[in-house]
């Protein structure tokens, strides 16, 4: 088990930044996925955090700034970096037409790799002003790590202008996020 790894110098006179963290994150993680005696990764740090001997901030307000997200959840750009490696997912393609829309799911087999059970794949078509106009959704059969599944979606909606499609745990919290366009 890898514990506390990533980057966290990300302080504003630091000149790498939060991008540094992403490029480290990754490279990580490729690294440790070649690895078959890795049984799973932790990551430092999710969020922005109070203390007494911080980078920002004046006393009680004094805080480190290594999180992908700030002390209020505001997500900085490394967070959907984070996301990505996080995910069970190694693939969520989706080609075709409303009509007839192909999605491609792929779990992975290095971590984050585990059985996808009660997941369900939601999409959103959203029509002009980015409203939603219609939802489908679709229980998953259980995945084990490594397997992949190939489901069709039909919306009666055939000119969207988008369709946001979403791989959603049984606790409704989404895993990862693909997008189609025409």
């Amino acid at each position: 088990m890898i514990s506390e790894y990533g980057y966290c110098a990300c302080t504003p006179d630091r000149p790498e930044g939060d991008a540094a963290r992403a490029a480290v994150l990754t490279g990580h993680d490729r690294v440790f996925r070649e690895r078959d005696f890795i049984a799973g990764l932790i990551f430092f740090c999710y969020n922005d955090y109070r203390t007494h001997v911080g980078d920002r901030g004046a006393g009680a307000m004094q805080q480190r700034v290594h999180g992908v997200v700030d002390l209020y959840g505001a997500r900085k750009p490394s967070y959907e970096t984070l996301r990505a490696e996080a995910s069970p997912l190694e693939a969520f393609e989706v080609s075709g037409t409303p009509a007839a829309l192909a999605v491609r799911l792929k779990t992975r087999t290095a971590p984050p790799a585990y059985a996808l059970r009660g997941y369900v794949l939601r999409a959103v078509a959203y029509g002009y002003g980015n409203i939603p106009v219609e939802r489908v959704e679709r229980q998953l059969a259980d995945l084990a790590p490594g397997r992949e599944v190939s489901l069709a979606m039909t919306f009666t909606e055939t000119q969207p202008l988008k369709i946001g499609l979403d791989v959603l745990r049984p606790s409704g919290a989404s895993v990862d996020t693909a997008l189609w366009h025409p």
